[in-house]
């Protein structure tokens, strides 16, 4: 498979664009700062582009696109909304259809208890309001879309070592989930990208 990666620079996404390697995929990273990509492989490609910036957004040739692009901070941002719909337009334009996108699991959920439910609205009204704001203008737009997408909606990141041992649960938060290592999370995106059953999905993921 050719996998277009958006925010393969930090995180989530080196370890994605690794993994995809090792298991044999051929991978184009894009990125407004090439010069941050420092893996090397010869089924990896690095482009410059920006997802604020549309005519630089390019998916030709791809089999599937993975959205990683987040901010770094709690401000105003824009980041998930007109990147990925920047993204998206691009798909569209040129005959991509499948889609994984990385969002947050900060929204209420059946399946959050009530403690859950009141941390996660603390974390959003005094931390990431903003964020989580434009989130779910991503995810409402997504729906929309004639695109083979799924949301995937992590907690809490860390740096552990990948397990396997995550559950998840289609259209719902998992119950008692409140972290994920990024390795994981990689793991599962590929998983994810493969499985046609996850289509027009969203996901919650935790351990």
């Amino acid at each position: 498979m050719r996998i277009t990666v958006f925010g393969a620079t930090r995180g989530t996404g080196r370890r994605f664009v690794r993994l995809a390697l090792e298991r044999g995929h051929e991978v184009e990273a894009v990125a407004r700062k090439p010069e941050a990509v420092t893996d090397r492989h010869p089924n990896l490609t690095v482009r410059r582009g920006d997802v604020l910036a549309p005519e630089t957004v390019d998916v030709k040739g791809a089999d599937a696109v993975v959205y990683l692009v987040g901010p770094s901070g709690r401000g105003p941002t824009n980041l998930y909304s007109e990147g990925g719909g920047n993204v998206m337009d691009a798909m569209a334009r040129q005959g991509v259809r499948r889609i994984v996108v990385v969002t947050n699991a900060l929204d209420d959920q059946p399946a959050d208890s009530a403690p859950q439910r009141l941390l996660k609205r603390l974390v959003r009204r005094f931390f990431l309001e903003a964020v989580c704001r434009d989130t779910r203008l991503l995810e409402r737009e997504i729906s929309t879309r004639d695109l083979d997408w799924t949301v995937v909606r992590p907690p809490r990141l860390t740096n552990g070592r990948a397990t396997g041992a995550y559950r998840t649960a289609v259209g719902d938060g998992v119950r008692g989930g409140v972290r994920l290592s990024r390795e994981d999370l990689a793991g599962y995106l590929l998983k994810a990208l493969e499985d046609p059953g996850t289509v027009r999905s969203t996901i919650g993921i935790a351990y």
